[in-house]
């Protein structure tokens, strides 16, 4: 086995935690397959901040994520790519996508395509690649 010197150590430390984690699912109602890229803390929080609606009621804030706009937004950040029986677009905002369905983004086309419980599954996919749900023990292992 190789010995490694400090900086190669850390070499290796950083290259990992620059390449995200990839993964792709397959929606067999569209027959399409989506390509995902996990996401950072940053990137999720960003799309949380812009999906939280907060209303002012006798001076108490109360805030509730909107939850649909949250899973298209985490959807459409992770999506490195579509395939639909071959066909390959450029993410759920494609031209070709957006122009036919006279949508003026990517978000509105994964709320308009996918059902509730896929835009759920697939959003919830995008946050289990992205590192949420990481249980203690794979962590020490």
């Amino acid at each position: 086995m190789e010995q490694l010197n400090e900086q190669q150590i850390l070499d290796c430390l950083f290259e990992t935690a620059t390449n995200l984690p990839e993964e792709a699912v397959f929606i067999k109602r569209l027959d399409m397959r989506v390509f995902l890229q996990g996401l950072t803390t940053s990137k999720v929080d960003a799309i949380r901040e812009r999906c939280t609606i907060r209303k002012t009621v006798k001076g108490q804030t109360t805030e509730k994520v909107d939850t649909e706009q949250f899973n298209a937004a985490l959807i459409k950040e992770a999506t490195t790519s579509l395939e639909v029986k071959g066909l390959k677009l450029n993410g759920w905002g494609d031209e070709r996508l957006t122009s036919r369905l006279k949508l003026s983004g990517g978000e509105e086309v994964i709320r308009r395509m996918l059902l509730a419980g896929e835009l759920d599954a697939v959003g919830d996919k995008v946050l289990e690649i992205s590192g949420f749900g990481v249980d203690i023990e794979d962590v020490k292992n």
